[in-house]
């Protein structure tokens, strides 16, 4: 089984996160808590779990902080994030610090759920013990000019997700520079690519963009991890990979701000009986989940997991009552699987239970 642990400095959260769990059925185990990040990295070291659920405001080493120790020494390590406050500083950092989802408090058991479900499929593509700490030291045998190209690194990841194209000209520039004074040889230079190649990979999939689709003019074609025999050629050609990615992304965020939400509302009336969530919707529209969350909000004055409910629970009465279908079944075509939780939602919205439906009226 795959080992998680939970940190959060208020112990309630704690436990709400180990009952909303469905562990046993992701082929989970949790191994450990921790009421702060300090008390959390020194768990991780000794646990080392494969996916960690954190809390962002906590005191003593907070949630960024922790975000930032966890990047540089378990970056294979599954990261959830989740907090109280709809702040877009968070998010960036969860981001930045490749952080599998970002659940805002409450966190809904359904997006928990979803989320553990692809850190799962996710770790078994991946062989374990990656998780060991690892600080990419075959790159350079100089730990000082090692730990400047890292910091070069996140200096990319984080001008790429700003749409800074100025901050990566600079960055390239500047690790150009570095590199020259090592008088690389060939198969350095094809690892230093390679790892360019995996960071700008990586943001690109955070936002489904499919890198390998893009088409070059020479001498753009090859891949800068491929060995390009000169420091100029790779960085060159890594600049002109990182530019697009700025560019793909700024059309994404155009459309972030063209988003129509009868659009949001037609599509949730055409899959709510999917396991469609906040998460997956935020997606396929290529938004934040926040802004997504706050825009239809506005226009319809439900909560986007809210509306999905009520379409449910609509289609759940019909096909109990007009239907005739076994309340199991009922559940199973408007999108639930865990029978005990679609009592507890039907309960909730409609103020008795889908077997009550079935009692004769007086």
């Amino acid at each position: 089984m795959y080992k998680v642990m939970i940190i959060d400095d208020e112990p309630w959260s704690r436990k709400v996160i180990k009952q909303l769990g469905e562990w046993k059925e992701h082929g989970l185990t949790v191994v450990g808590e921790a009421e702060d990040g300090s008390e959390g990295l020194r768990l991780i070291e000794e646990l080392l779990p494969d996916i960690v659920v954190t809390d962002m405001r906590m005191p003593g080493v907070d949630g960024v902080e922790l975000l930032l120790a966890l990047n540089k020494n378990f970056p294979a390590l599954k990261i959830i994030v989740m907090s109280g406050y709809d702040d877009f500083v968070y998010l960036k950092q969860a981001i930045q610090s490749q952080a599998r989802d970002y659940l805002l408090k409450p966190v809904d058991p359904i997006e928990l759920n979803h989320t553990l479900a692809k850190c799962v499929t996710e770790l078994k593509q991946t062989p374990r013990g990656s998780t060991l700490p690892s600080n990419r030291s075959f790159l350079l045998a100089d730990s000082n000019i090692l730990d400047q190209y890292l910091d070069h690194r996140n200096l990319l990841h984080g001008y790429v997700l700003d749409l800074n194209a100025a901050g990566i000209k600079q960055s390239m520039n500047n690790l150009k520079q570095l590199l020259e004074r090592e008088q690389l040889e060939c198969s350095k230079l094809k690892e230093i690519g390679r790892d360019l190649a995996q960071l700008l990979e990586h943001i690109a999939g955070n936002f489904e963009i499919e890198v390998s689709q893009w088409d070059f003019p020479e001498p753009l074609q090859k891949s800068f991890g491929d060995p390009l025999h000169t420091l100029s050629a790779t960085i060159g050609v890594a600049e002109q990979r990182y530019m697009r990615l700025i560019n793909e992304l700024e059309e994404l965020r155009s459309k972030k701000h063209k988003i129509d939400m009868s659009e949001v509302q037609s599509y949730i009336h055409r899959n709510y009986k999917e396991g469609i969530t906040l998460e997956s919707i935020a997606d396929y529209f290529y938004v934040s989940k926040e802004h997504l969350s706050r825009s239809f909000k506005t226009f319809s004055g439900d909560t986007v997991t809210d509306y999905i409910n009520r379409k449910r629970m609509e289609k759940a009465k019909q096909l109990i009552v007009e239907h005739k279908l076994s309340i199991k079944h009922a559940a199973e075509m408007t999108g639930y699987t865990d029978l005990a939780y679609f009592y507890r939602v039907f309960k909730k919205h409609n103020g008795f239970t889908p077997g009550e439906l079935r009692k004769p009226k007086d």
